[in-house]
């Protein structure tokens, strides 16, 4: 959603706090900061679309103008119907996470097929992983990988699976273990593979809009962009204890601290992106691309070019003179 006259946006997080508190951080960062401001954009409102196909959903409602974390694969079948979406950014990429196994139960990721994989939620983030990372080690992840639903969202009943024989393996995130640190420690689980070897640009989360806003409001989504990537830039060279990036969140939930919460000791320094790594990754999305084609969900002939536009990141990213930090 915009209203051209005064430049006012809508964007979605597919979650905030606490289940995924740094989704929004860059675009609210982006309007507490001023950035958006700078930019011409009057105001930003930011709604939570919920899962699967709620970002996509709110953008061809109409309701939205952004999403800040669509699935790419969601977003890639979406267009290959005919639907009016286009990915113009990344939100994350590589795959900063590890597959951990109870300790000497798996001692190479090629001892990984046909094992059981510990996960909350059918196609999220954590599946769509599993199955790249699969095509990567020569598997079929139809067939070489079994499901296993843990319906309660901790950390701790996914390992409490591994320990009683219902799963051999889970996944998690290197800067957010939620709780797996403690398991690392003792040596009670390990890490079999790390997924970035794997990926280095593969892209977890994508920013998204709809052609009709390219076509209309082209420096509108420029702004957008480069307003993110300002404040991508602002946390990492110019917030080092991210206590500002706290400050934010605090404003943005209305409380007075975050103390208590796993939040208190700062967001990792790796969440944030350098403008260059902001323009979505054509090999990066290409992965998610051969993936949808080998389960047939895809025409063969379907290509990344007709969902990436990335014209105006380059752009943004130009004007920022392509920041890197060190």
């Amino acid at each position: 959603m915009i209203h051209p006259a005064k430049r006012e946006i809508v964007y979605s997080v597919e979650h905030f706090y606490p289940k995924h508190p740094g989704h929004p951080i860059a675009p609210l960062t982006a309007e507490f900061r001023g950035f958006f401001r700078d930019e011409g954009v009057t105001s930003s409102t930011l709604r939570i679309a919920g899962d699967d196909t709620g970002s996509i959903d709110l953008l061809l409602e109409g309701k939205t103008a952004f999403s800040m974390d669509a699935h790419p694969a969601m977003v890639i079948e979406a267009n290959s119907r005919g639907k009016d979406l286009y990915i113009i950014g990344s939100y994350r990429n590589g795959l900063p996470f590890g597959i951990a196994v109870l300790t000497g139960s798996i001692r190479h990721p090629s001892d990984l097929k046909g094992k059981r994989f510990a996960t909350n939620r059918r196609f999220g983030a954590g599946e769509r992983m599993i199955r790249g990372a699969f095509v990567k080690l020569g598997f079929d992840p139809d067939r070489d990988v079994e499901i296993v639903l843990i319906h309660n969202e901790g950390m701790r009943e996914k390992v409490a699976a591994l320990r009683e024989g219902r799963a051999d393996f889970l996944v998690y995130h290197f800067n957010n273990p939620m709780g797996l640190e403690v398991n690392l420690a003792s040596g009670e689980v390990e890490t079999v593979l790390d997924l970035s070897t794997l990926f280095p640009r593969y892209v977890i989360r994508s920013m998204t809009t709809t052609g009709r806003m390219l076509r209309e409001q082209p420096e509108t989504v420029k702004a957008f962009i480069k307003s993110v990537m300002r404040a991508h830039l602002f946390a990492k060279n110019e917030d080092p204890t991210g206590q500002a990036v706290l400050e934010v969140l605090a404003r943005a939930l209305k409380v007075d601290s975050l103390d208590g919460s796993d939040l208190q000791n700062g967001i990792p320094k790796t969440w944030f992106l350098d403008p260059h790594q902001v323009i979505a990754s054509m090999e990066g999305l290409e992965a998610h691309i051969e993936d949808l084609k080998a389960k047939g969900s895809l025409n063969p002939r379907y290509d990344v070019s007709q969902v990436v536009r990335s014209e105006l990141a380059h752009l943004a990213a130009e004007e920022l003179g392509n920041r890197r930090t060190a």
